[in-house]
C-alpha cells in the first residue's frame, strides 16, 4: 500500500512569518512541491496558512487529508522557550506600563502554546480543508534545513551550514552529515543572526527585509573598498568564525539596527530605493564582503575539524550567489552543494526528509514539482478569449530563430518550477548576445531598476567554454567568472560592474524541452545560452496558470507566448 505524507510551512503563529509551502512524500519521495505565493499571488504570502499549497498537493494524487499517514511541519515550538530570557529583556526595554503588559500577554500566550498546544491551530486550520485530520509531528526548523541540504547533496559526508534569521532559538547552524544522519556542531543563538544582519542593512539601504537582500547582493559589486566604511562595521559587528553581530540584531525587528547604523555612520538611511550614491554602493560591497568573509570562515574551520571538504548550505541566506562562490572557489573545500530552495519555502523539503537514511533520498538533480498543464486544455482557453495561436513543426527550432532576431519571449513548458529561481519551465528569454536585450528586458519586462544584471541558462557541455572553473551549476545559485575571451557574446548576462554572471547549466535529461531550445540557438548563433528570468512582473509571483501567463504577456513587453506545444505572437 502506498505511503503518503505531507510536509508543509506555515506562516502563521510559531510558525514563522513567510514563504509558506507545501510537498507530497510518496513512499519516501517527494512528488509535488509548491509555494503558497504560486498560488494566492502574494510575494511570499507573509501571515498565510498554506492552504492553497495543501489542496494542490492532494489533488495531484486526487487525495484527501484521510489518505495521509501524517504530517509534518518544520518547526518545534517548544523549543522557543530556549530564549524567553531575550524577549524579557525586550520587553523590559519598551516604553510605557500598558505596551509591556501587551507584550507580557503574547509572551505569556505564546510559551503556553508552544509548550502545551503547539499544533492546536494548525489542526483547526486543517479540519477546514478535511477531516479526520492525520496525525501531526514537529521537526526543528533548523534541523529540517540541514536535511534539505544534506539528504538530496549526493555526499556521502559533509559539513552543513544553515543559516537564515532565526529558527525556534537559534540563527545559524553547524552540521556535521555523515550515513547516519545529522549531528549538531555548534548553535549560534538568535539574536547573533547574520540574515537579521544583512536584513538590517537591506532596510538601511532602503528595500525591505525578506525581500530586499537579492538586491543588495546585486549592488554589492558596484562599491569599492572603503577603509572608513570597514572599520566603522567592524567595531559594531564581529566576522569570522565566532561572529557576533548583536550590536545590530539585539532587539525585535531591524528598526533598532537601523538606527544604530545612523548613529554610528552618521548617515540616514536610504529614503530613495533602487537609487544610490558611491557611499550607500561602498556600504553593500563592505556588508557583502563581510558576510562571504564569515560564512567562508564557518566552512573551512569546521570541515577541518570534522575531516571533509564537502559543504552543504541551505537556509535564506544561502540564496546568496556571490557568498556561495566564495565557497566554491576555496581551495579548502572541494564539493558543494546549495539547496536550490534555500530559504523557508523548503523547510518543506528537508521535514520530509529529516526521517529517512540520507542514503535513501535521490540526488537532487532538478527542482521541477510543481503544476503541469496540457496542450488542449491551453489550446482551450486560447480558442474561448479568441487567441490566436499557431503549432510550429519544430516549435524549439521556431522560438530559437524568434529569439536571434531579438524576440523577448514568454517560455511556459513542463512542470513549474519549486524555489525562487526560474529554471526553464516558467521564464522569459532573450538574446544575451547585446546589452540592448538587457535594457530592453529590464525597462520594457520586469520593469526594475536598469543596474540589475540577469542570468543566463547554457547548455551544461558549454560551461567550461564560457565560465572560468566551469562546472554544473543546475540551479542558479552561485555566480562566477566569465572567460574573458567570451564576454563579448554574451554581454546582457554579465554583471555590469563585475563582468560575474549567475549560470544555469542544462542537460537534457533535466528539462528536454528547454535544452533542445538552447541547442537549436547555439546552432543558429554559435552561442549556446539564453538570457533567462522569472516569468513575472515587477513585485508578483512567477506565473503558475497559462491565464496567468497570458495576462502578463499582454501586460508586458514580450514578443512572443510559448504555452508548451503553441505559439501566440503580437500583432505588429
Amino acid at each position: 500500500m502506498t505511503n503518503y505524507t505531507l510536509s508543509f510551512k506555515p506562516a502563521i503563529g510559531l510558525y514563522g512569518q513567510h514563504d509558506p509551502s507545501a510537498v507530497l512524500f510518496e513512499d519516501g519521495e517527494a512528488v509535488y512541491g509548491i509555494e503558497e505565493e504560486r498560488l494566492s499571488r502574494d510575494k511570499h504570502a507573509s501571515h498565510s496558512f498554506p492552504t492553497n499549497a495543501i489542496r494542490a498537493c492532494l489533488d495531484y494524487r486526487d487525495l484527501e487529508l484521510g489518505n495521509l499517514s501524517k504530517i509534518v511541519l518544520p518547526y518545534d515550538p517548544s523549543l522557543q522557550s530556549k530564549i524567553l530570557d531575550h524577549y524579557l529583556r525586550d520587553i523590559v526595554r519598551l516604553d510605557g506600563l500598558s505596551t509591556k503588559a501587551r507584550h507580557i500577554e503574547w509572551l505569556v500566550k505564546s510559551q503556553v502554546r508552544g509548550r502545551f498546544f503547539p499544533t492546536n491551530h494548525v489542526e483547526s486550520r486543517l479540519a477546514d480543508i478535511g477531516t479526520p485530520v492525520p496525525p501531526i509531528v514537529t521537526r526543528s526548523h533548523h534541523a529540517c534545513h540541514a536535511a534539505s541540504a544534506f539528504h538530496p547533496s549526493g555526499l556521502d559526508e559533509a559539513v552543513i551550514l544553515t543559516v537564515d534569521a532565526k529558527g525556534e532559538y537559534d540563527s545559524t547552524v553547524v552540521w556535521h552529515g555523515d550515513e547516519h544522519g545529522l549531528t549538531r556542531i555548534r548553535t549560534y543563538d538568535h539574536p547573533n543572526s547574520l540574515g537579521l544582519f544583512f536584513a538590517v542593512v537591506t532596510e538601511y539601504l532602503g528595500y525591505r527585509m525578506f525581500n530586499g537582500e537579492g538586491k543588495v547582493m546585486g549592488l554589492a559589486p558596484y562599491g569599492e573598498e572603503n577603509e572608513a566604511i570597514e572599520s566603522a562595521l567592524r567595531d559594531l559587528i564581529t566576522p569570522g568564525v565566532n561572529y557576533d553581530v548583536t550590536e545590530l540584531t539585539k532587539r525585535w525587528g531591524t528598526d533598532y539596527g537601523v538606527r544604530r547604523l545612523e548613529e554610528y555612520l552618521g548617515r540616514p538611511r536610504n529614503d530613495t530605493p533602487g537609487e544610490f550614491d558611491q557611499w550607500q554602493k561602498d556600504f553593500a560591497y563592505t556588508a557583502q564582503k563581510l558576510l562571504e568573509e564569515t560564512v567562508l570562515d564557518m566552512a573551512t574551520t569546521y570541515a577541518n575539524h570534522i575531516g571533509t571538504r564537502n559543504v552543504a548550505l541551505a537556509g535564506g541566506v544561502a540564496l546568496n550567489c556571490k557568498m556561495n562562490m566564495r565557497l566554491i572557489e576555496s581551495n579548502d573545500i572541494e564539493n558543494v552543494f546549495i539547496q536550490p530552495v534555500a530559504n523557508d519555502a523548503g523547510l518543506a523539503l528537508g521535514a520530509g526528509w529529516l526521517d529517512q537514511s540520507p542514503s535513501a533520498v535521490p540526488q537532487m538533480t532538478n527542482v521541477y514539482l510543481g503544476s503541469e498543464y496540457e496542450t488542449d486544455e491551453i489550446v482551450n482557453l486560447l480558442e474561448t478569449n479568441k487567441v490566436s495561436y499557431k503549432r510550429p513543426d519544430n516549435l524549439e527550432r521556431y522560438v530559437a530563430e524568434q529569439l536571434a532576431d531579438g524576440s523577448l519571449v514568454g517560455w511556459f513548458r513542463g512542470r513549474l518550477e519549486m524555489g525562487p529561481r526560474a529554471l526553464g519551465s516558467r521564464s522569459i528569454l532573450a538574446d544575451p548576445r547585446s546589452i540592448a536585450s538587457r535594457d530592453r528586458v529590464n525597462e520594457f519586462v520586469k520593469h526594475r531598476e536598469e543596474w540589475r544584471p540577469f542570468a543566463p541558462s547554457m547548455l551544461e557541455d558549454a560551461a567550461e567554454e564560457y565560465l572560468v572553473n566551469g562546472r554544473p551549476a543546475p540551479f542558479m545559485i552561485t555566480a562566477s567568472d566569465v572567460r574573458p575571451e567570451n564576454k563579448n557574446h554574451i554581454e546582457a548576462v554579465l554583471h555590469p560592474a563585475d563582468d560575474s554572471t549567475r549560470p544555469q547549466t542544462v542537460r537534457e535529461d533535466q528539462h528536454p524541452q528547454y535544452y533542445r531550445l538552447i541547442a537549436e540557438f547555439g546552432n543558429i548563433t554559435g552561442v549556446p545560452v539564453v538570457l533567462n528570468t522569472s516569468f513575472n512582473d515587477h513585485a508578483e509571483p512567477i506565473v503558475e496558470t497559462p491565464a496567468q501567463a497570458l495576462k502578463d504577456f499582454y501586460g508586458m513587453g514580450l514578443d512572443v507566448l510559448v504555452l508548451e506545444d503553441v505559439v501566440v505572437e503580437k500583432e505588429t
